[in-house]
């Protein structure tokens, strides 16, 4: 036999520099598991699905208002709907994730430092939004029939108590839990930190379904989920929320006006005053340098924010430190 059918006649082996597949399944550090519930494109069907079963609530009480609206419209009733539907999504969600119900929704305790620092933050953002609501206006007038409906919603003059249940409590839990809590999650045990985040935000700026508020939705997306991940906790995210809505509300109580700020959808574009848009760079980037050096003194979040179903503490920690 010649040497060249002696290689011939030999098995294949493996390329040079490329592992095979059982070298590859022993790699030290390699734990394979199943991806973390949702993923992008179950998440998208999450908000989907809250938006289908806000529509029907709505429709059915509408229905079955006696009145032209008066019951069906009021801010409590949309409250309660709302949590109807986000409910029922929620609920059927963490059931399908299959980690509990403590797991993605963390309460863990926060400095009141933080607290005050997201207080400033987020009234400095809310200002600048602001600002970049008058410009987008400007340019892309919302249909009348869009600005009536936003401005009846926050219409808290004529009903503070039930306005201020809908826009500072319902909307801040529902909102969170959901988008920060569960669908962050799991963004974050699939996804690149940063891909995680930006990706809750563009879901949390789709799910306003309003164009007008898509910018300053996402950017408070953004905002929201550097919260949780830094604090590992919601009551951050459910704090500023509730900050933010609660600053459009207590804006349609005021009787001062202020240009750009305090005036309706309705009105005509105005742009705030110099002092006021000075004040919310002040306080957003302030705020946000404040809370950055807090963070880096203390304790990072726990690693359980970062983990997969079925993978190993060991791994979790590996993987939690390669996205910081």
């Amino acid at each position: 036999m010649t040497d060249s059918q002696d290689i011939s006649e030999r098995p294949p082996g493996p390329e040079v520099g490329r592992p095979t597949a059982s070298v590859r399944e022993t790699v030290p550090g390699r734990v394979p598991s199943p991806r973390s519930f949702p993923t992008f494109g179950k998440a998208l069907w999450l908000v989907v699905l809250v938006l289908v079963l806000q529509v029907t609530v709505g429709l059915s009480l509408t229905l079955l208002d006696p009145t032209p609206g008066a019951y069906s419209q009021h801010p409590f009733m949309l409250g309660l709907g709302n949590v109807l539907a986000f409910g029922l999504v929620i609920l059927g969600a963490t059931v399908r994730s299959g980690v509990g119900f403590r797991e993605p929704y963390p309460l863990s305790a926060v400095s009141a430092r933080v607290f005050v620092l997201t207080a400033v933050l987020i009234l400095g953002t809310v200002i600048l939004l602001s600002e970049v609501d008058n410009l987008t206006r400007l340019v892309f007038p919302p249909p009348a029939v869009l600005a009536e409906a936003f401005e009846g919603l926050l219409d808290t003059g004529a009903r503070p108590f039930s306005s201020f249940f809908l826009l500072v409590v319902v909307a801040p839990v529902t909102e969170e839990v959901l988008c920060r809590g569960l669908i962050l999650r799991g963004f974050l045990a699939n996804y690149s930190k940063r891909r995680a985040i930006l990706l809750s935000a563009l879901l949390f700026a789709v799910m306003h379904t309003n164009p007008w508020q898509f910018i300053p939705a996402f950017v408070a997306g953004v905002l929201l989920a550097w919260l949780l991940i830094e604090t590992g906790s919601l009551l951050p995210c459910l704090f500023a929320h509730a900050v933010a809505n609660g600053t459009a509300w207590l804006a349609g109580l005021t009787t001062v006006e202020i240009p750009g700020f305090t005036s309706g959808m309705e009105d005509a574009v105005q742009f705030q005053p110099f002092w006021l848009n000075a004040v919310g760079v002040a306080f957003a980037v302030g705020g946000y340098l404040l809370l950055r050096r807090t963070f880096r003194e203390a304790a990072r979040p726990p690693e359980d924010l970062y983990r997969r179903p079925g993978m190993t503490s060991r791994t979790s920690s590996l993987r939690a430190r390669s996205r910081r």
